[in-house]
């Protein structure tokens, strides 16, 4: 056996000193375990609304508090979102707005509706519901019929015998007419058709060689109401409305809320043009009132934060603000010409 240096021992010794040592963890994986936290409270515009515990709605059917929905299609952006107002939270009231979003295919044609239930009728939730979606179901069968101008009436008035027909069905009485369902079953309703203005450039061709289609540049807008909830173009900061102000049951501008059943017949529509750089808006009275002429605080916010289409829970937040004094429920659909990331 050789007999063992003592300076290498001591050399080894301090080498498995050093190793055994570990070093402390840098400062960035320290901060790793930071807690992320989620942004709290709505948007405030002005003076802020007061506070309140939400109650969950009983209502039948069940209506969430809030719906969002968004994306492409056919060379347009789209968001979507209806919010319960503030005094319907702290009653425990039912959302009474809804919307409608319903894509079509064969004519590259995208339908959109929002309806606003009146709060005098007992089931507007209800009402407003399916005003919404028979109204987009009859301009899906018109466009499949090869219809380039909508037929309104025909819309307004299958969307007023849905109502007609609920009643009935709840009721067990099969001759309730429209003043029966008026008391239950009442609703605002705006729809509109965007579709591409021209079909010139359409056609193309992929690397592959088969036929694809290009997005256009330009889209026709059909739209109609019957009541107060408006349509928007937002172009260079300005809210150009799409509808004329009509008269109210009275005659007077203002003066009282025609809604279905009762004015079917009573159809305001008009068509304008979607190009690059405006913005396509139909909302409910929840959101027009407080952004009245688009000059004020919300309309300034809005021309901000609609410059590009928000992620699509963000533009639910958005349209969930808070400003003194204005506490109805808020729908509101925006279209964006082009698909945008």
């Amino acid at each position: 056996m050789t007999e063992a240096d003592p300076q290498l021992d001591t050399e080894t010794a301090g080498r498995e000193q050093t190793v055994a040592v570990a070093p402390p963890p840098p400062a960035h994986a320290r901060a790793i375990r930071r807690r992320t936290r989620l942004a709290r409270g709505p948007l405030t515009i002005g003076e802020p609304a007061a506070a309140v515990d939400a109650r969950l709605a009983a209502a039948e059917p069940y209506r969430p508090d809030t719906v969002a929905d968004g994306g492409d299609a056919f060379g347009l952006t789209v968001r979507a979102a209806s919010v319960r107002g503030l005094y319907k939270r702290h009653l425990g009231g039912p959302r009474q707005d809804d919307l409608c979003l319903r894509p079509h295919p064969p004519t590259r044609s995208l339908i959109a509706a929002v309806a606003d239930g009146v709060s005098a009728a007992t089931r507007s939730d209800l009402a407003a519901a399916l005003a919404v979606r028979h109204a987009a179901a009859s301009v899906d069968r018109q466009l499949e019929r090869g219809a380039v101008e909508v037929d309104w009436p025909e819309v307004f008035h299958h969307a007023a015998w849905a109502l007609v027909e609920e009643q009935r069905r709840s009721d067990g009485d099969a001759h309730a007419g429209v003043a029966e369902t008026a008391a239950s079953l009442a609703t605002t309703l705006t729809v509109a058709v965007i579709s591409p203005a021209d079909e010139s450039g359409s056609e193309a061709q992929d690397e592959a060689g088969e036929a694809s289609r290009s997005d256009p540049a330009r889209f026709r807008v059909q739209v109609a109401a019957v009541g107060d909830s408006p349509a928007y173009v937002l172009v260079e900061g300005r809210f150009k409305s799409v509808l004329e102000d009509a008269p109210s049951v009275d005659g007077l501008i203002g003066g009282g809320t025609r809604a279905l059943p009762r004015h079917a017949s009573a159809v305001d529509h008009a068509t304008c043009t979607l190009e690059a750089g405006g913005t396509f808006l139909i909302c409910s009275d929840g959101l027009a009132l407080p952004l009245a002429d688009g000059t004020g605080d919300v309309g300034h916010t809005l021309t901000r934060e609609l410059a590009n289409p928000p992620d699509i829970v963000d533009f639910a937040r958005l349209l969930d603000f808070s400003r003194a004094t204005y506490d109805d429920d808020r729908t509101l659909i925006a279209v964006w010409p082009g698909q945008r990331r």
